[in-house]
């Protein structure tokens, strides 16, 4: 999936109209391959991984 820039608008015209079909279809496979792709996404080491802390509910 790539990032689609749109206007505060009309996002807000688009509010609750989340494909969740295809949200529960994709892959974890899909899901890496994506954010391997997107420049904005880094992919922690595992001590990197180990600092963050749970969040408590």
């Amino acid at each position: 999936m790539a990032i689609k820039k749109i206007s505060g608008t009309k996002a807000k015209g688009l509010r609750g109209r989340t494909d969740w079909g295809k949200v529960k279809s994709t892959t974890d496979d899909e899901i890496k391959k994506e954010s391997l792709l997107d420049k904005n996404t880094k992919e922690f080491r595992p001590d990197e991984l180990m600092k963050f802390k749970r969040e408590k509910k």
